[in-house]
């Protein structure tokens, strides 16, 4: 990391006028080193789920985004692709009415990674899926040390020694230490990614605030009985007068089984 005198560090929402900026300061790090979001790609994003598109900002210059889309659980609580889960990075899976905020991008660009920006976004995906009121976040999330260790031991093995902290990887230490967990193994989630051996971990928060949809009802009823009662105005000798008066009435309505 290069060492820089940062006046300013902003969190926002990402707009079509940061994409130039952006594609400047982006290596596509998933493999395809050649690859970048499109224009159009980001423009749909945007288009469809605007809060979940955000870009960091260190001294006005665009340093890293978290790019997200809402999708159902059933459909992530399984074995998938990251092509499955983005439609071909189309982003056509993206449902407003599902209950899971799916990460598809975080970035930061390489001159200014140990600043803690990336923790930052994360901590908005939080808020925003306790806002949404969403089950959890969830994504793919690559081990790009595997590949030293993968002729001695298995993915399983190799997760569990980066939780006890004698391996580190630098996203998967990174994301237990954000309060993710390991749901299980992905085989061939990213079909490029050789340092991860075609391995990826789901990565699963859990929002306690969420509230499911509830299934209960109020029955509708086509009729109201309603008591009504003509009142004598006469003089009573005491309030207590007055409330037996009351308690006739209110007893006499209740018999009529009024609403």
């Amino acid at each position: 990391m290069e060492s820089h005198n940062i006046s300013k560090v902003e969190l926002r929402n990402l707009q079509m006028e940061d994409y130039d900026q952006l594609a400047r300061s982006f290596k596509r790090i998933y493999g395809d080193e050649d690859v970048f979001w499109t224009k159009a790609q980001i423009k749909k994003l945007i288009t469809i789920f605007p809060e979940g598109q955000v870009v960091i900002i260190v001294d006005d210059k665009i340093v890293g985004c978290a790019l997200s889309i809402i999708v159902d659980y059933d459909m992530v609580k399984g074995d998938h692709t990251y092509a499955q889960v983005t439609g071909n990075e189309t982003f056509n899976t993206h449902k407003s009415t599902g209950n899971i905020l799916y990460g598809i991008e975080v970035f930061i660009h390489p001159d200014y990674r140990g600043l803690r920006l990336a923790r930052r976004m994360y901590e908005y995906r939080k808020e925003l899926c306790e806002k949404l009121n969403l089950k959890a976040i969830m994504f793919g999330g690559r081990i790009p040390n595997y590949h030293k260790y993968a002729d001695k031991m298995r993915p399983k093995e190799y997760i569990e020694r980066v939780r006890s902290r004698e391996i580190y990887d630098p996203v998967l230490t990174f994301q237990l230490s954000n309060d993710f967990h390991v749901r299980r193994v992905m085989r061939n989630y990213l079909p490029n990614d050789e340092e991860s051996k075609h391995c990826a971990t789901l990565l699963q928060w859990d929002n306690i605030y969420y509230q499911p949809p509830t299934d209960s009802y109020v029955e509708k009823r086509p009729t109201v009985r309603i008591g009504l009662v003509q009142w004598q105005m006469r003089p009573y000798g005491s309030l207590d007068d007055l409330f037996e008066q009351v308690e006739f009435f209110v007893d006499s309505v209740s018999d009529y089984k009024s609403d």
